[in-house]
């Protein structure tokens, strides 16, 4: 309760235990001179200097902080004061620096301030809940606060339509750039390479070709003293959010290194705008399907090789089980059971003091179906004999020059984009006949729905498998054309040690068949068989002439 204290002759005066509340967004567009922290709060003291019934308690600040909702922390602070009765009175220079969503703010000044004997003024609207209430303020006030949300509202629409051609530009708008880049000097929106960070990005994806797990990862960084990305950051001076902190020095954890070999950014693509906020009056986000996100690629020096990320990627989908807990053995996630398609794990087994161990397809195991196996040291024999011929072959087929159009894959790819063009136009016509056939009463309404949606959905999955089929056309006809790939074979011409970067580089799958026989797929399959055919073609054609 307020207190009451008499002044001479005076009739008693109410004194209220007084705060001022400041608040200023960054986000909601006040920018103006005007409403800056130190003129409100210049104007909130010389407001209450000459009024002896404010007792000033405090102040409390929320500098940086939207009017949209009342997430902030000095408002929190100051609403526990009014709850335990150290505040029983607001000031504020308006109603937008209250708040300006207008379903909250009127809760407060009609149920919440009202119950709790809290008084609130805002200056330069004339407003105060202690005096008596005019008829005008019934309308005046409502509508006040409807226009401080719908200008909050416009304003969020404005920022986020402006930061979305931001995006799609290519500019770099997020608040914390990945660990291994900074913001340059010159351009904020553009990211540059900061090369002390940029090694431990490199080598954090190198450990993962080499099967370590993202648990191990994390202890050697940790064993080698570098900094985590929040320490490293914190040291350069940057504020970074220290909330899920649980040691006094944050370290290196699985999770950190997860989303480092998971951010494309490293191949030199800005990927932005992967959440969206549910409303302009909320923080709270979320996530957008990957589609939805914006891709620049080119926009910045990349840490890591596009083609090593995307060998990461490829990796991480298999289940891989490292031997002793810390590293995965070189053929792990790559052998795969031809009879069921499954992938097979490793086991091993002692004799004497020697270890042995061996590839299985479980599935076929429990099935009762005939055993699929094969030992490491087969396997690993064969794998090395095969890269090596194709070692040798990368220098036959790396000369040849022919349209990549040529090949029989290409061409396949061709045919199957002409039948699903064929197919979406033969659905289109049918769903376009239906309506004829629905108004001379052949299908009732309920058959025409149902048809209709049944064409609707096959248009749609034939132009989602045509999407699918040009893009492993383009990928194809870029292999077969540019053939730099067939470097990372030749290099390997008298590889006598297989080691895992070398599966991860080179190979995409091993099937292994009943008695060990092996199918070996490489990355660049179908540009390797288009060029071997190219090689025949030119063989032929020389035989022919002579």
């Amino acid at each position: 309760m307020a207190q009451k204290f008499n002044y001479g002759d005076e009739s008693p005066k109410v004194v209220y235990r007084t705060a001022l509340y400041l608040r200023l967004s960054q986000e909601d567009g006040d920018k103006r001179e005007s409403d800056s922290i130190a003129n409100q709060r210049k104007l909130l003291e010389d407001y209450i200097r000459d009024r002896g019934e404010f007792k000033y308690v405090g102040e409390y600040v929320d500098d940086g902080y939207s009017g949209s909702n009342f997430d902030r922390p000095s408002w929190k602070r100051l609403y526990r004061d009014l709850e335990s009765g150290l505040v029983n009175c607001i000031l504020v220079k308006d109603l937008s620096r209250f708040g300006r969503n207008y379903i909250e703010v009127g809760r407060y000044l009609e149920m919440t301030f009202p119950a709790m004997g809290v008084r609130l003024v805002a200056i330069n609207d004339g407003f105060d809940t202690a005096e008596e209430k005019r008829s005008a303020d019934l309308l005046t006030v409502p509508m006040k606060n409807l226009i401080n949300d719908y200008y909050c509202r416009e304003i969020s629409r404005k920022i986020t339509t402006q930061l979305s051609a931001m995006r799609k530009r290519g500019e770099c708008v997020m608040s914390f750039v990945p660990y291994g880049y900074k913001k340059s000097p010159q351009d904020r929106s553009r990211l540059i390479v900061d090369e002390s960070a940029a090694p431990t990005v490199r080598q954090i994806f190198d450990w993962k070709l080499e099967g370590y797990g993202n648990r191990t990862i994390a202890d050697r960084l940790n064993e080698s003293g570098i900094l985590s990305p929040y320490e490293y950051q914190t040291e350069r001076g940057v504020h970074v959010s220290g909330n899920f902190k649980r040691n006094p020095k944050a370290l290196w954890g699985a999770g950190s290194v997860y989303n480092i070999l998971h951010n494309e950014c490293y191949t030199g693509t800005l990927v932005q705008g992967k959440y969206r906020k549910l409303s302009y009056r909320s923080d709270e986000r979320v996530l957008l399907p990957k589609d939805e996100w914006t891709r620049v690629a080119g926009t910045h020096e990349a840490i890591v090789e596009p083609n090593l990320f995307e060998q990461v990627q490829e990796i991480m989908q298999r289940e891989i089980k490292t031997t002793g807990g810390e590293c995965a053995a070189t053929l792990s996630g790559f052998l795969f059971c031809d009879v069921c398609g499954r992938q097979m794990t490793i086991k091993s087994t002692y004799r004497g003091d020697k270890i042995y161990r061996y590839y299985k397809c479980k599935d076929c195991e429990r099935a009762g179906r005939s055993s699929v196996r094969i030992s490491e040291k087969k396997a690993t024999a064969g794998l090395l004999r095969v890269i090596r011929q194709m070692a040798l072959s990368a220098y036959d087929i790396e000369h040849l020059d022919f349209l990549p159009e040529d090949s029989e894959e290409v061409k396949s790819l061709d045919r199957e984009l002409l039948s699903l063009e064929e197919e979406m136009d033969r659905c289109g016509r049918l769903k376009d006949h239906l309506f004829g056939d629905y108004s001379a009463g052949v299908l009732t309404r309920s058959e025409y729905m149902d048809y209709s949606k049944l064409y609707t959905d096959k248009i749609e999955r034939a132009k989602q498998d045509s999407r699918a089929v040009s893009k492993k056309r383009s990928r194809l006809v870029s292999e077969i054309a540019d053939a730099s790939w067939l470097e990372s074979f030749k290099k390997y011409r008298d590889i006598d040690t297989l080691q895992r970067k070398v599966m991860c580089e080179l190979v995409d799958k091993v099937y292994v068949g009943i008695g060990g026989h092996m199918d070996i797929r490489f990355r660049h399959d179908s540009a390797i068989r288009a060029r071997k055919e190219a090689a025949k073609y030119e063989e032929s054609g020389l035989e022919a002439a002579i």
